[in-house]
């Protein structure tokens, strides 16, 4: 499951999009990236019992929309775009 979304960086809107992923340990993840490149700004893990549980029982669509409020919230997208660096974060 893909959400695009926009955002207004430096008064500019940009287009990203949120996607659900696993790692080889079988974290749920949700990878925020922009939508013309595919770049990975942000990853959100639902690492230990409870974030695993949580991430168990949402729904993808709510799981997404969670992690796109707290990277607009956080502000992690403008901060990953500044730095160059990948930001990484709970769920």
């Amino acid at each position: 499951m893909i959400e695009n979304f926009e955002q207004m960086i430096d008064g500019q809107p940009m287009r990203f999009c949120a996607s659900l992923g696993e790692d080889e340990g079988a974290h749920h993840r949700v990878i925020i990236s922009r939508d013309d490149s595919a770049e990975t700004l942000v990853v959100f893990d639902a690492a230990g019992m409870l974030g695993a549980l949580k991430a168990d029982i949402a729904p993808p669509d709510k799981l997404i929309a969670h992690a796109i409020r707290k990277a607009l919230d956080e502000g992690l997208i403008e901060r990953a775009l500044d730095t160059g660096t990948i930001q990484n974060a709970s769920l």
